[in-house]
């Protein structure tokens, strides 16, 4: 039971929403939950006596202390707050605390202020406070939450925030820090789930053993939270669904938005986000984003990787006709996941600097975070020495020259399955 027990409304009852709405129930905080969609609020109320449902956002609020946003985006939030009717700045009374956990943009965290101010609603304190982990860690109380605002906002708010993180991150720098810290976090993710199923589309496009090959990958250097968390569900379909197509493909674009506001490039993350956006016009949206494979194999064998798994074109011909006979190996798949995270780490801790985040703070937030990865751990404080180039890590002026041949490699061999986006949009990096 929560020390103190302030009265909670909880709009956004989705995959992860839902978690965290049950979790703060089932620690004893009476939670009134909002959201479009009726199945989702008719499960809420089974969470127990403590649980209740409103029909409206204003309804819900109306003897909060604490209103939680867990809506998908900026679009959806909008009307939830400000709607003339039913928006629950409408209902809520006065010195409550809206705890903004959508992940939105840094600009629209500033935007909310001006909107309150603008409203009347000054009195209202806000907390910018996006959330990572996923639906599991909602469920289980524990989320990396990066809340900021102002100190005395985030203190009042902090039991709320702790019942429902394992790892609580208190940015610096007011509104928005928040915002941008998620924000250079995602910058990991985004690239993270595009690599790793553009080095799974390589493998069974090359006719290898793709569980062997997966094997191997998680047990090298270059395997990552998102590579190890990403291929089972497309090595066996049967595994459960993790995030869908348009939440990655949102944040992404969250992000490339944001960099242009400030001149900055993102060649890997813009062409991630290409990748993502390719995978929405075929319709694959609500589906996992481990899916996103389908784009280098042949549209006949979408199931290829898994079809693939406990095979090899070497040792069964017939299994995958299509088999790309390039001599691709399972080192070669690494030595491209290896380059490609040194230069996630340039490219988004430039532009953590940029946004003006903590470098070591970003640090510890991606190492316990689904943005982690070998290299990150091994390589981060050597580049940041180097001002992000990959000539302060030990032997990584070996790994720009494995790069480049084999840049030169994929360039001037055809391969009709599989083009290697990410792995292309290196360039850039090779005069960092």
């Amino acid at each position: 039971m929560p020390s103190q027990s302030p009265k909670i409304a909880f709009a956004g009852l989705g995959a992860m929403g839902y978690g965290m709405a049950a979790h703060l129930v089932r620690s004893g905080y009476a939670v009134t939950g909002f959201d479009v969609y009726q199945p989702a609020l008719d499960r809420f109320l089974k969470e127990g006596k403590a649980a209740s449902a409103a029909k409206t956002p204003k309804e819900a609020v109306h003897d909060a202390d604490v209103f939680i946003c867990m809506v998908a985006t900026s679009v959806q939030a909008t009307p939830l707050l400000f709607d003339a009717e039913s928006g629950a700045v409408q209902g809520l009374k006065a010195n409550a605390t809206i705890i903004m956990c959508s992940t939105v943009a840094p600009a629209y965290i500033d935007e909310l202020q001006s909107r309150l101010k603008g409203a009347g609603r000054s009195d209202l304190r806000l907390i910018d406070s996006p959330v990572s982990g996923g639906a599991g860690r909602a469920a289980d109380g524990t989320l990396s939450i990066f809340a900021s605002g102002a100190k005395e906002d985030v203190e009042i708010a902090r039991v709320v925030l702790q019942c429902m993180s394992g790892k609580l991150y208190e940015i610096p720098g007011g509104l928005g820090g928040g915002s941008n810290a998620k924000m250079i976090h995602q910058v990991f993710a985004g690239i993270h789930i595009a690599m790793a199923n553009e080095a799974m589309g390589l493998a069974a496009a090359a006719g290898l053993d793709t569980r062997e090959v997966f094997e191997k990958l998680k047990g090298s250097e270059a395997s990552s939270w998102m590579f190890e968390n990403r291929v089972p569900p497309m090595l066996d379909a049967g595994l459960g669904r993790y995030s869908a197509i348009t939440i990655i493909a949102k944040d992404v674009g969250i992000i490339t938005q944001t960099a242009r506001t400030h001149h900055f490039p993102l060649p890997l993350l813009a062409t991630a986000e290409q990748l993502y956006l390719a995978a929405l016009t075929q319709g694959w949206g609500p589906e996992d984003d481990c899916v996103l494979v389908r784009l280098y194999l042949p549209p006949s064998q979408p199931h290829l990787v898994a079809t693939q798994a406990g095979h090899s074109s070497s040792n069964n011909n017939n299994n995958n006709p299509s088999a790309i006979h390039h001599n691709v190996t399972w080192e070669t798949i690494r030595d491209i996941m290896i380059a490609v995270h040194m230069a996630a780490i340039t490219e988004a801790m430039r532009f953590c600097e940029v946004v003006d985040v903590d470098v070591e703070l970003m640090y510890d937030i991606v190492a316990n975070a689904a943005g982690n990865s070998k290299v990150f751990g091994a390589c981060f404080h050597g580049m940041k020495g180097m001002g992000w180039r990959v000539e302060g890590v030990e032997g990584g002026g070996e790994v720009v020259g494995r790069l480049v041949s084999l840049i030169f490699f994929f360039f001037f061999t055809p391969l009709s399955s599989c083009c290697i986006s990410l792995f292309r949009s290196l360039f850039p990096y090779l005069t960092f």
